[in-house]
């Protein structure tokens, strides 16, 4: 399979742009058909450019969007798990680890401060 140079950047564009992550039954099958690409070579691309795996790398852009929304007073009436939900996350438990790996704190705790 072809190495394209392309590929991190337009992953990037995917999800910073696209805000793929949102999605909540998102796959790496499905992100590899939009870029076309394979699940596999994608992968290796996350892996080695990343040095993340495919769930850490989609958290990872949901946990950054729920911190953004938590410093801006637009989105002070909604709670945290409705931020959460709205990107992308689908469970508080997985939201709450992901939060915590990323941040080192909790989302109330990140909130607060």
């Amino acid at each position: 399979f072809p190495v394209t140079i392309y590929s991190p950047c337009k992953l990037e564009i995917a999800m910073l742009q696209e805000k793929l992550y949102r999605n909540p039954e998102l796959t790496l099958s499905e992100l590899a058909a939009h870029l076309g690409t394979n699940p596999s070579f994608l992968s290796k691309i996350i892996n080695r450019i990343f040095e993340k795996n495919f769930n850490d790398f989609v958290n990872q852009y949901r946990v950054m969007e729920v911190k953004a929304q938590l410093s801006n007073p637009e989105f002070a009436h909604l709670t945290i798990m409705s931020l959460a939900y709205d990107a992308g996350f689908n469970s508080k438990a997985t939201f709450n680890r992901a939060f915590k790996k990323f941040t080192g704190d909790s989302p109330k705790t990140y909130q607060i401060k």
